[in-house]
């Protein structure tokens, strides 16, 4: 039957979506904990550079901190943006499995209308063999009470 083999791509393609949804939320996952590590050491580069300048420092140094602030900014800003892209995927790719849920749903219950209309013209012919059975019965018995 047509509407099994449909059912059964859709359920594959649903599977395959689930997957990509899997995927799509671990590469989310490694660049939402890339954003944090990079916070963390832009951070702990503004705690050093706080001690180093009640230290005193150097025009040279100073200006190595500065390139080392560009440096981490520029990373915390790339890995930002990534994050945001890989957000919006992640976000498609949720509703492209719930777009594939709802049609494998759509395509279950018409099996399923399919199968009972199928099961009721079973049970029709079925109950019209009864009848015709029991009509014959009763016409032969109606013949041997007569004779």
């Amino acid at each position: 039957m047509k509407l099994d083999a449909i059912r059964r791509y859709r359920a594959q393609v649903e599977d395959v979506l689930r997957m990509d949804l899997l995927q799509a939320r671990q590469n989310l996952q490694e660049v939402e904990n890339l954003c944090l590590a990079l916070e963390a050491q832009t951070q702990e580069s503004s705690a050093q550079y706080s001690t180093k300048v009640s230290a005193g420092m150097a025009l040279e140094e100073f200006v190595e901190w500065q390139t080392t602030f560009d440096a981490e900014a520029a990373l915390l800003t790339q890995a930002r943006q990534t994050e945001g892209r890989l957000r919006g995927v992640w976000t498609q790719k949720q509703q492209d499995l719930r777009e594939a849920m709802q049609e494998r749903r759509t395509f279950d219950r018409l099996a399923e209308r399919v199968r009972l209309q199928e099961q009721a013209a079973r049970d029709r012919v079925e109950q019209m063999q009864m009848d015709e059975a029991a009509r014959r019965t009763g016409a032969t018995g109606g013949l041997r009470n007569s004779l």
